[in-house]
């Protein structure tokens, strides 16, 4: 028995010994692990860190790449390198490397090409690429480093590219078929809808929401709107576009329930629409949710707006500042500006000279100090005008002569042309020829008026101009210097006959004027003169100043509060425009050399082409918002839309804010507040009463009505009311009226006008009805303006006036135009529910009213090129109306320009947009 328990006490201790031996196995193991573990989890925690400062260094890098963009329109090398100097500042961090490499050309500039975006949403479009190389190297203690590289392409995206292109809310609600090549952007809402078929043929980029439901004034689509809504799912999907769009295998209808939102913008979202936007349509149709991304001017921010593209730049301003080279006054190779005082013409601050040509003649000699404040003016005399002889700028007449007795303050003041008394001579005040007897001017005005000044005193029967202002006309040369061409073109004529020139049918009167201010005076309106009537041939025709009348006619849109029904043929001084038209054919050839001295020395060849910048601030008023007080270019009237109102009175309130925003549809320049001191002055010239309207607190340019045939046609227009009309800008065969420069012996290149004012069109535009296609000869063409207007071959502005509110009466025919469009429209808001109004009142009028009518269309509107809406009008401010009064569509040809997607058939001065894209990205580690 004890040899079996000494057996069993070595079995245990072996059994115990082998048992330690496992334990420790064990524990050295489980200590191995620890260590092994935790080496491994504190390189993971560096390489992590060090991963997420690179990351963050490259991700601040590229912002700041970006911000330098919107800061400066074309940086320097040094400027983008410098970016590299100030790395983000991140404990136990070292960033050894944090630069940007530019690849540069042989003359040691950025390697910018033309190019296909490669990334992003804005992906297939053509830009001006600039590719650069960001690299970013985070180290931390240990040793840890993560390398990061990013090639990035900083594109400039010409908006042209875009076939309808749209900063603010974009809309669709056309009855007939419309369709409208291109891709569509808008850095807003979208609100679709159609009364038949409605086509797009490219992708649909929507930065807001995209609204079936509604309209944007919140009509509901289910009334009215039902037709379809075609979207392409792949390329070439829905194209070409055919007459009557239908839906098909590649060309999807989106149902009123397939927007992003169930409802209006500010509604529940649709919970399917990702698989709609990126599954349906294969991303042919996005929103911010699912990928589409904001594009804006690159100076637009800090109290900039896009607008400033077409305004004069302020005293003191920078040319050479973001905004000011973005201007297109600063652009331009041709600069037209009319003013009320010549030191207008130079916010440079470069002295009056004698380009600065008051627009008044022969004016009595006691009346020459208070009329004349810029000195001796070269019109006094009369000007030589070739092969007419003297020719004088219009004046109305009652009497010739008159004397000034004496002055006084507190008599009428024309404040709105720096205290020139033109109109309204005292006493009594002149309008329509008459004097009207009797009238006693108060003594006082209300605190919306300026400053008194002194005036001439029992004049009595007297004459004053009938178009005035300061006018002065430069040229850029090939050096950058401006010459001074103001008296060269007035020497070629200011007037015309009674039909503006067109394409086979010449200026009557002065052949070769570019500037045309007056016609000759058909009193009677009977087409043509007679001694009967005292008209322009029996009383010295265009040798006498007294045998003009200005271009003035009626816009209904702008002149009618409301689109209700008129019998009388009656228009309101807010709708009464005064024009200058400018003869494209004639600027043509003197821009060739084949009239006038200088035309050939403007500068084309460093824009491809010829930018024209216009800018009449006649009778506008001084922007009481600003600071120092200023002109802005802005009419300063925003009290039209007024919805508790069925006539649509102006009631001194700012409208309030569209649902869910802080946008009143009347703040139009989105300064917060309710601008109506630009329509104190509109009634100067039509007489007491309307002076009355606009002399309140609160004024009222709608509100008595005039004879247009007689008062609204034959007197000066006093307030902002002045508008550019483009005449002759059509074919005659094979000759093109637009100016298309020879460059190295080709001609090439194009012709862009870009307006402060708004821009009406007359006629064939770079194209012909006669010709019937858009064939060539065409120059690459664009407008940009406060609005722009489409006026057919057969409208005249004395019809405009004698059929003010017989829409009927103003029939357009087949007209054609070729030329990119950037423009201003309204503000959006909800349909009044307190009386009777259309179905679309309260819209913008959509993309298909775009471009604006005021006749009613018995034809085909053929339009070729691109819609572009950059900012709200501000001189034009009165709502979209239809089509009681302003006008009855055309049958909408309308087809987007495809050159527009090679760079070198875009126009000169294209606006172009910023965008910084991702093209590749790949990372380095080295672990400790």
């Amino acid at each position: 028995m004890s040899t079996t328990n000494v057996r069993d006490r070595g079995f245990i201790l072996i059994a115990v010994l082998l048992l330690m031996m496992l334990m420790s196995g064990i524990a050295l193991s489980m200590m191995y692990m620890v260590n092994t573990e935790g080496k491994v989890g504190s390189g993971d925690l560096e390489n992590n860190l060090a991963y997420h400062a690179s990351e963050g260094g490259m991700e601040n890098l590229t912002a700041a790449l970006g911000n330098l963009y919107s800061q400066v329109q074309s940086p320097t090398v040094a400027q983008v390198q410098a970016l590299g100097n100030t790395p983000p500042t991140i404990p136990g961090i070292q960033f050894l490397d944090y630069s940007i490499n530019v690849p540069l050309n042989a003359q040691g500039n950025p390697n910018t090409t033309w190019d296909t975006v490669h990334s992003g949403p804005n992906s297939g479009l053509i830009a001006l690429i600039t590719p650069m190389n960001l690299s970013v190297t985070a180290q931390r203690p240990l040793g840890d480093q993560v390398h990061m590289y990013r090639t990035v392409e900083v594109a400039q995206i010409p908006v042209f590219q875009f076939g309808v292109f749209s900063d603010m809310d974009l809309s669709y609600f056309p009855g007939p078929n419309f369709n409208f090549a291109g891709r569509v952007h808008t850095n807003g809402n979208l609100f679709l809808a159609s009364g038949s078929a409605l086509g797009f043929t490219d992708k649909v980029t929507v930065v807001g929401e995209v609204v079936r439901a509604q309209l944007s004034n919140g009509w509901p689509t289910s009334t009215n709107y039902t037709g379809d809504v075609l979207i392409p799912d792949t390329a070439n999907g829905c194209t070409p576009p055919p007459a009557n769009p239908t839906a098909s295998g590649t060309c999807i209808d989106l149902g009123l329930n397939q927007g992003s939102v169930i409802g209006g913008p500010n509604s529940s979202q649709n919970t399917q629409w990702s698989s709609i936007s990126m599954g349906t349509y294969n991303s042919y149709i996005t929103n911010h949710t699912t990928g589409a991304t904001p594009l804006s001017l690159p100076f637009v921010g800090g109290g900039a707006t896009p607008v400033q593209i077409i305004r004069r730049p302020p005293p003191g301003e920078m040319a050479s500042s973001l905004v000011g080279t973005s201007r297109l006054y600063n652009q331009a190779e041709i600069r037209i500006q009319i003013s009320d005082t010549p030191q207008e013409n130079h916010p440079d601050g470069s002295p009056v000279d004698a380009n600065d040509v008051e627009l008044v003649s022969k004016m009595p000699a006691a009346l020459t100090a208070v009329v004349n404040l810029g000195g001796a003016s070269t019109a006094q005399n009369g000007i030589n005008v070739s092969g007419v002889g003297t020719a004088y700028f219009g004046e109305a007449n009652m009497t010739t002569g008159g004397t000034c007795t004496g002055t006084v303050t507190g008599c009428e003041p024309n404040y709105l042309s720096g205290g020139k008394y033109y109109i309204d001579l005292v006493p009594p005040p002149f309008f329509h020829g008459v004097a009207t007897p009797g009238y006693a001017y108060p003594a006082t005005y209300p605190a919306t008026t300026q400053a008194k000044v002194t005036c001439c005193t029992n004049i009595g029967p007297a004459e004053w101009p009938i178009v005035d202002g300061f006018l002065r006309v430069d040229i850029k040369k090939s050096d950058g210097t401006y010459l001074p061409v103001t008296n060269e073109w007035l020497q070629l004529g200011f007037g015309r006959g009674l039909t503006p020139p067109s394409a086979g049918q010449p200026n009557t009167a002065h052949p070769n004027a570019i500037l045309i201010f007056q016609m000759l005076a058909d009193r009677d309106g009977n087409g043509g003169f007679t001694a009967a009537a005292h008209e322009s041939a029996a009383a010295g025709g265009a040798g006498s100043q007294y045998n003009w009348f200005p271009i003035n006619f009626y816009d209904p849109r702008e002149g009618e509060s409301r689109d209700v029904a008129q019998t009388n043929n009656t228009c309101t001084p807010n709708g009464i425009m005064n024009a200058v038209e400018l003869d494209l054919g004639n600027l043509t050839k003197w821009l060739a050399g084949n009239i006038g001295t200088n035309g050939n020395k403007a500068d084309f060849v460093s824009q491809t082409g010829y930018v024209l910048y216009y800018s009449d601030r006649r009778g506008m008023l001084l922007d009481p918002n600003t600071n120092p007080v200023i002109k802005t270019g802005e009419y300063g009237f925003e009290d039209v839309v007024n919805s508790a109102s069925a006539t649509g009175v102006p009631d001194g309130q700012l409208e309030p804010a569209n649902p869910s925003t802080t946008q009143s549809p009347e703040d139009v320049d989105q300064n917060g507040k309710l601008d109506n001191w630009g329509g104190v002055n509109v009634g100067d010239a039509f007489g007491p009463v309307y002076q009355a309207d606009t002399r309140t607190a609160v004024p009222n340019p709608f509100g008595h009505r005039m004879a247009c045939t007689t008062t609204g046609r034959k007197n000066a227009v006093t307030g902002a009311r002045h508008v550019l009309m483009l005449v002759d800008g059509g074919k005659s065969g094979s000759a093109l009226n637009l100016p298309r420069p020879f460059i190295g012996g080709t001609q090439y290149g194009g012709f862009t006008v870009g307006s402060e004012n708004p821009v009406y069109v007359l006629g064939d535009y770079n194209a012909s009805a006669a010709d019937g296609t858009f064939a060539d000869p065409h120059t690459a063409a664009a407008i940009i303006a406060d609005s722009v207007t489409l006026l057919s071959n057969s409208w005249t502005a004395y019809n405009s006036l004698a059929n003010s509110t017989a829409l009927s009466s103003r029939p357009g025919n087949t007209t054609w135009y070729r030329v990119a469009i950037a423009a201003g429209k309204n503000i959006s808001f909800p349909r009044p529910t307190g009386w009777s109004s259309s179905q679309d009142f309260g819209t913008d009028g959509g993309m298909h009213n775009f471009l604006r009518y005021i006749e009613s269309w018995s034809g085909t509107l053929h339009y070729e090129g691109s819609l572009v809406s950059l900012y709200y009008s501000q001189y034009h401010t009165s709502v979209f109306k239809c089509c009681t009064l302003v006008y009855s569509p055309p049958t909408r040809a309308y087809a987007f320009d495809t050159l527009f997607l090679t760079p070198s058939n875009l126009p000169p001065g294209t606006p172009m947009f910023k965008d910084v894209d991702n093209v590749s990205y790949r990372q380095d580690f080295t672990p400790y």
